[in-house]
């Protein structure tokens, strides 16, 4: 077997924290080790080389990780097919069910805590970079629903548009968020990267401060908080 020698941590590492993509395709490219495989996978994903990425997860038979790529691309009908040809032995694939519900806004299961936790953020900001706003529109518009089992998708909403610079989406959700967990020291950071982007330094700053309130030691605020000053 060739594989690329490195450990699981140094994968890891390279991918998530150094991002150095362009060593991980070099090193990996060769390599018929799965796991190997699945992080070049992750790589062409995040690279949004869909193909790549395809060819890939079915090598590997991930055929959830399949269908993701599919529906990232905006293939909604061949990623259904695909997620709804799986047995439901797993959160993920219940996830992947929900989701082609919310898009196709006809929704008989709301996904549960842990699925919202774990999965919304992530397919939602991958939606998102891939510029399929319809699909993101039709999500967030289930926001309520989801929160009936996880009142936190508010702020994973906001967070996702905060990151995409969509200031004025994302304080709708974060207010929600601010609604049902007023003492979420986040919420007010991520309120608070929304009035700078707006020019508005004094409710930044007292953002801030309630961040501050809530979370002395939380250091992203403390840090933006010296900057503004």
């Amino acid at each position: 077997m060739i594989n690329s020698n490195l450990s699981k941590e140094e994968l890891l590492s390279e991918l998530y924290i150094k991002k150095n993509y362009a060593k991980l395709k070099k090193i990996l490219f060769h390599s018929d080790d799965a796991y190997d495989l699945e992080i070049l996978g992750r790589i062409y994903t995040e690279e949004m080389d869909f193909s790549s990425a395809l060819s890939i997860y079915k090598r590997l038979g991930m055929m959830y990780e399949y269908g993701r790529i599919l529906l990232i691309q905006g293939c909604l009908k061949e990623a259904k097919s695909v997620w709804y040809n799986l047995d439901v032995d797993s959160s993920i694939v219940l996830w992947g069910r929900s989701l082609i519900q919310f898009i196709e806004r006809y929704v008989s299961v709301v996904p549960g805590f842990f699925q919202i936790r774990s999965f919304l953020e992530v397919d939602l900001d991958a939606l998102m970079r891939a510029r399929q706003y319809e699909f993101c529109e039709n999500i967030i518009n289930c926001a309520d629903l989801m929160a009936q089992n996880n009142t936190e998708c508010y702020k994973f909403i906001g967070r996702v548009f905060v990151n995409h610079k969509l200031y004025d989406i994302a304080k709708l959700y974060l207010q929600k968020a601010k609604e049902v967990c007023y003492a979420d020291p986040e919420v007010h950071f991520l309120f608070a990267k929304c009035y700078i982007a707006n020019n508005n330094t004094l409710r930044a700053v007292n953002s801030l401060k309630t961040c501050l309130e809530k979370a002395h030691d939380y250091y992203p605020a403390q840090k933006l908080l010296r900057e503004l000053k």
